[in-house]
């Protein structure tokens, strides 16, 4: 009997091992910003074997979808990955991004002569970024075969995750999914979200809602880094008595103010209208680009609500150290320059001009969100990691 118990405890351990837990994992955190670099480093080096974390196995790549988008699976014992992409230099992917006027979050599209029925949240005052919906449009049957090929398996333990643009619809898919009814997918699935480098996807209603059903129940996480400004895209401002609040903290503490957010806010208050005007037409004007390149679309009319809100359980990452570059390195092998720059004790020269600058995008990096994570959890793997970062993102 005891061989027997013993096979027992292991076979409970590995079942246990297998499950999602509603909390945030630094392990799966870890894991999810790896395999969201995959397509980074299989578009830099042709190969992900490097990146890949140990245990998980690519079942699946798609293969292009709409605006070019596209998405891997992965398995670990009774888990599934979903890793959808995020932006590439196609100008369909930017359009997807900027065509962010809002839609309701619960209509349907009609697509090359096809009805696509959708519901990202059940209030009918939500509302969601046009382009990032009509990307789980094309994305969803797709999706949808594969979720239930994945449950004739036996696995209905599902992490979504993307990087990016592939965030973003991370949590629309998981919007997307958990309001399907019975009937199109099966209620035993749960899921999960690691959403890295997001841009925001819907209004405040929207957000109360995805908030309330899936982040405060601890299983939908948005990873960022305060100095990415991708996170802080598309127009979010405070539309709650922005003056009287912030002139109340200049008397009260001027530390905290914030006299340019104050002004941006007021003058997006002022003018909302005219804004909110301009951002239709612009996306109105994106639609029929996205048409011209991906055939017949039909989306519901835009609201009028411009104003983006962020998705709770944010988990906020430490930036990256930009490393210290020369600008051009023959420097030091000309002589004559060596001697004209002054240089500290610790070799580098006090001239800064001659070093490269962080450009606006070197936070928003998958690899350097991966970087990060590893030195905040994980820091012996931190220490041993060879490449500190990658000298493709330095622009």
């Amino acid at each position: 009997m005891k061989p027997l118990l013993f096979l027992l405890c292991i076979i409970l351990n590995i079942n246990a091992f297998s499950q999602l837990s509603d909390e945030f994992n630094k392990q799966e955190a870890r894991d999810m910003i790896a395999i969201c670099n995959s397509f980074t480093f299989m578009d830099l080096y042709n190969s992900d074997s490097t990146i890949l974390p140990q245990g998980y196995q690519k079942t699946y790549t798609s293969g292009i979808f709409g605006m070019d988008n596209k998405y891997q699976i992965y398995q670990k014992g009774n888990i599934a990955v979903i890793n959808l992409r995020g932006s590439t230099d196609k100008k369909s992917s930017w359009l997807e991004n900027i065509n962010s006027a809002m839609i309701p979050a619960k209509g349907h599209m009609k697509i090359s002569g096809e009805y696509f029925q959708y519901c990202f949240a059940k209030n009918a005052n939500a509302a969601v970024h046009s382009g990032y919906a009509l990307g789980i449009a094309f994305l969803s049957k797709d999706i949808l075969h594969n979720l239930k090929s994945l449950n004739q398996e036996g696995i209905y333990h599902i992490i979504i995750t993307g990087h990016s643009q592939g965030g973003a619809l991370a949590n629309m898919l998981r919007a997307y999914l958990e309001n399907l009814s019975g009937n199109e997918i099966s209620k035993r699935n749960k899921f999960k979200t690691y959403a890295f480098a997001a841009p925001m996807v819907g209004n405040k209603i929207f957000t109360d809602e995805y908030n309330t059903r899936f982040a405060f129940n601890n299983n939908s996480f948005n990873i960022v880094n305060p100095d990415d400004p991708v996170p802080t895209f598309p127009l979010n401002y405070n539309n709650t008595d922005y003056l009287s609040d912030n002139l109340k903290t200049l008397f009260s503490d001027k530390e905290s103010f914030n006299f340019k957010k104050m002004l941006s806010d007021g003058a997006v208050l002022l003018f909302e209208n005219g804004i909110s005007k301009t951002v239709k037409t612009f996306s109105t004007s994106v639609n029929k680009q996205i048409v011209k390149d991906v055939g017949s679309v039909e989306i519901p009319a835009y609201v009028d609500d411009i104003n983006y809100q962020r998705l709770e359980n944010r988990i906020e990452i430490e930036p990256v150290v930009f490393p210290k570059m020369l600008k051009d390195s023959s420097i030091l092998k000309n002589e004559t320059l060596m001697h004209m720059y002054m240089r500290d004790p610790n070799g580098d020269f006090y001239n800064k001009e001659l070093y490269a600058t962080e450009s606006w995008t070197y936070q928003h990096k998958p690899y350097n969100y991966y970087v990060s994570i590893l030195k905040m959890y994980f820091p012996d793997e931190y220490r041993q990691l060879r490449r500190k970062y990658l000298p493709e993102n330095i622009d």
